[in-house]
């Protein structure tokens, strides 16, 4: 392999924000010409851009000359070699060795100029403007290199060191087209197009023949005229350029509600993981998808808020240790019925100090619950009492909506009698009923009862539904018809007070009025019975025998306890006995219900945290695509090694030393585990690793923290 007419350029670039201006950048191209691998110079130049190099306005319209590409091999991978960390962000810089396609769609052109942009392109107008590298084909008097001006030219080649020659190479067509230059570069990461790969906008610049201007280094090698230059602003090499993002998290508490729904709050974090790890980032707006605008309150059912914009946030290259997460709160409202599940997804924007925009989201989820419907029935008749053999009786029959949840009506669907069946159409009576919370449907039907003296008719009505969910629900009650005797007769009225009690139960009074209902007869009363109180006799103010004349009564008072669980119900059927004046035995009997509410369960929970053990996820990724890196130790700032089971760390899956193959193969991290107790809080600890590659370069430390608290 030879090398000839090598040409190292430096050139300084003040007020440029690729460069220092104290650094001096040199720059070398090489020409592989041939299969023997000879290798030409190839002079590149840093300078203005084409316009300002040319000394006037250009028209770049034709297409003589263009950068067809980045060649590939013959396996189709582009023929490309990065010379340093790559694209890391936005703005970032990045050196590379690349061989180009060169071609002509004319016969032939002089002096080649290639003006690749080098300044990321401020002006927007590619390579017109601004800084650019300079490339010129090399002359050599064999292919592929080309001298189209020959011996002919007013510059003639000598052997003398002092003689002047055209050395900037020309193209023709078809047999030195295309051709393929190998140039270095330094470029900065941009990406206008978001394709996730470099723009580097390029001009191509020639003369024609017959112009023979001399041409010795790069800035000589402008167009012959305004027109002789081609120019491409979205040219792309397939270097990778990462996306500008914010890393969003957004939750709920709490993620679940009973219908018909209440406030939930919402915690909005911002993390800056950058575009460029030298920037702040300022965060421009916090928009909700349901909500909208969430840095405000009273709109969109939002309660309070204490989200604000705009908000810096610093890079935590630039603030290590520091906070580089903006956090806030915003409570709203949510309404719904059982089953209802709503997703909301907050959008963060920003810029950062490069004017790039960033963006993220994320979203949280809240699910309202179902709450289980109640009904309370109550059955009464009138009369409760009829003369053998009977006759007609009124039945009114409620139904009470108690749920607990506002929102839950429940559809009264069937209203069933054990003896008289389905009660719709029956009386009043009709089904559905839409019952709305604590409301009430009540109607009546009259039915005709007979029997002979002493009998009882006793019969239940069941209400049955659902609420808006589909919750089925149910309950029931009962009354009792007493046959009476004649011609004596009396007649027994017992109720109770109070006729509802909460659970587990409490005192009632029943009252017993014993009327003696024969026009003439006196009657005495010699029993006072209740089925679940025994004899009445000596109770509360109960006291036997009772003598009533015709159309008297007789009232007494026992006060007793009636337990049971909610939605019980205590019937007690009370019974006088006794014979009137002429030896005939008489008796009347009546029942009275209790109902036993349910009493909600309350109960009370504290809970204190004091410590905790916490299971911490260590991942360390391989960001180069050049070479596999060695994780040599994990430190934690707090724990210490975490590859060890010590101190405050209980267990470990850390392992080291850990082998990580380049981000373009598989196996690019590794990821472990730690646990560690935790025993005040706020708690932050950082893991530092130690990373090196396989060139003896010095080992990178890259680190990560996580913070733990609780209330």
């Amino acid at each position: 392999m030879s090398l000839k007419n090598i040409l190292l350029r430096p050139f300084f670039t003040p007020n440029l924000s690729l460069f220092d201006k104290n650094t001096v950048i040199f720059l070398c191209c090489l020409f592989v010409a041939s299969s023997s691998m000879t290798v030409f110079a190839l002079d590149t130049e840093e300078a203005f851009c084409i316009e300002e190099t040319a000394g006037f306005s250009v028209q770049c319209s034709a297409n003589d000359v263009r950068v067809a590409g980045v060649a590939t091999n013959p396996d189709g991978t582009p023929q490309l070699q990065i010379l340093d960390d790559g694209c890391a962000y936005q703005g970032d810089t990045v050196s590379f060795t690349a061989t180009f396609k060169v071609e002509a769609s004319a016969k032939e052109r002089h002096d080649i100029g290639i003006y690749f942009v080098s300044d990321g392109d401020p002006n927007n107008d590619g390579a017109q403007s601004g800084r650019c590298s300079i490339s010129t084909l090399p002359y050599q008097p064999n292919p592929p290199w080309l001298d189209l001006d020959g011996t002919n030219d007013p510059f003639p080649g000598t052997t003398d060191p002092s003689g002047i020659q055209d050395t900037c190479g020309d193209i023709d067509k078809p047999d030195h087209n295309p051709l393929y230059p190998t140039i270095t570069l330094t470029a900065v990461c941009i990406d206008p197009d978001k394709d996730g790969k470099l723009n580097l906008p390029y001009c191509t610049s020639w003369r024609q023949a017959g112009a023979n201007e001399l041409c010795v280094k790069p800035t000589d090698a402008f167009p012959g005229s305004p027109s002789k230059c081609k120019c491409d602003e979205t040219f792309n090499i397939p270097i990778d350029v990462p996306p500008a993002e914010l890393l969003v998290n957004k939750t709920v508490n709490p993620a679940e509600l009973k219908e018909p729904g209440g406030e939930v709050t919402f915690t909005v974090a911002v993390t800056n993981v950058g575009i460029d790890p030298n920037n702040d980032v300022t965060l421009n707006s916090l928009v909700d998808d349901i909500y909208g605008d969430i840095t405000q309150s009273g709109h969109d059912n939002i309660t309070n808020t204490t989200c604000s914009t705009p908000q810096t946030i610093p890079s935590d290259d630039r603030n290590p240790g520091g906070i580089d997460t903006y956090s806030c709160q915003f409570t709203a409202l949510i309404a719904g019925n059982a089953g209802m599940v709503e997703t909301d997804t907050v959008t963060a924007q920003g810029t950062d100090d490069n004017g790039n925009s960033l963006s993220g989201q994320s979203s949280a989820t809240v699910t309202l619950l179902d709450e289980l419907p109640e009904i309370v029935v109550s059955k009464l008749v009138s009369p409760s009492e009829l003369i053998e053999p009977g006759g007609n009786v009124t039945f009114t029959v409620s139904v009470n909506n108690a749920s607990s949840a506002s929102s839950d009506p429940v559809t009264l669907s069937e209203l069933v009698d054990n003896i008289y069946g389905n009660l719709n159409g029956l009386g009043t009576c009709s089904t559905p009923q839409t019952i709305q919370p604590g409301a009430i449907y009540t109607c009546s039907f009259t039915m005709h009862v007979t029997g002979n003296a002493g009998d009882a008719e006793t019969d239940t009505v069941t209400a049955s539904g659902s609420d808006d969910d589909g919750n089925a629900v149910a309950a029931s009650d009962s009354a009792t018809v007493v046959i009476q005797n004649v011609p004596s007769a009396i007649s027994l009225v017992k109720t109770a007070n109070p006729d509802q009690v909460y659970e587990p139960g409490g005192k009632v009074t029943y009252t017993y009025i014993v009327s003696n209902d024969s026009s003439v007869d006196s009657v005495t009363i010699n029993s006072l019975t209740d089925n679940l109180l025994g004899g009445l006799n000596g109770q509360g103010t109960c006291s036997l025998p009772q003598t009533l004349a015709a159309g008297a009564s007789y009232t007494c008072l026992v006060t007793s306890v009636v337990s049971g669980n909610g939605h019980d119900s205590v019937t007690n059927v009370a019974e006088a006995k006794g014979i009137d004046d002429d030896g005939e035995a008489v008796s009347a009997m009546d029942d009275a219900t209790v109902n036993i509410s349910n009493v909600p369960p309350a109960a009370s929970l504290s809970k204190v945290v004091s410590s905790a053990l916490v299971t911490y996820t260590v991942t360390i990724s391989n960001d180069s695509d050049a070479e596999p890196l060695t994780v040599n130790s994990l430190i934690d700032d707090k724990f210490g090694d975490i590859t060890q089971i010590q101190g405050s760390i209980k267990n470990t899956s850390c392992i080291v030393p850990q082998q990580l193959q380049p981000a373009t193969r598989p196996g690019d991290s590794y990821s472990c585990t730690f646990d560690a107790q935790v025993n005040t809080v706020p708690h932050t600890n950082t893991v530092e690793g130690s990373v090196v590659d396989d060139d003896g370069s010095a080992p990178v430390k890259p680190t990560s923290s996580a913070t733990i608290s609780w209330e």
